[in-house]
């Protein structure tokens, strides 16, 4: 059996379906590209990097946030906001503008409440700012890149 002849028909059915595709999209109007999930960017003189995030992929991984409260503890933010790295660093993400998400390293000095579900923080953003609490861990993936593809 003889191999195929690399000048055979491929090139110009490859060509008639690309001129196909192109033209029907020509003819009914290109169908607007659906904004990606996700934004990724990194922010010049930091580790971290800011996410931005689609309104659908916002809904669809359950972003809540919640203000920084003030108590006389200290800056306090529910526990579920907090989450740990690998190294043992305590972070949480604060919302830079809407649908924005910048990850911010913070110390727990205590954690209480009634039902433990406080997070009191000796260092960090202030009483006021507006942060993430559940969605946390989907934003961390997103930003390290990882992925499910």
């Amino acid at each position: 059996m003889r191999g195929r002849d690399r000048q055979g028909p491929w090139p110009a059915v490859v060509l008639l379906t690309a001129g196909l595709g192109l033209s029907g999209c020509a003819a009914s109007g290109a169908a607007p590209q659906e904004q990606p999930p996700a934004n990724v960017a990194a922010i010049p003189g930091k580790e971290v990097k800011s996410v931005t995030l689609s309104d659908r992929a916002a809904k669809r991984i359950g972003v809540q946030t919640v203000q920084i409260a003030a108590s006389p503890q200290g800056p306090t933010v529910p526990y579920s906001a907090v989450f740990y790295a690998a190294d043992g660093v305590a972070w949480l993400y604060t919302v830079t503008q809407p649908l924005t998400y910048v990850r911010e390293q913070v110390t727990v000095a205590n954690v209480g409440g009634a039902a433990g579900d406080q997070a009191f923080l000796s260092s960090g953003p202030a009483a006021g700012t507006t942060v993430v609490k559940a969605g946390v861990i989907e934003l961390y993936g997103t930003e390290i890149g990882i992925s499910t593809e």
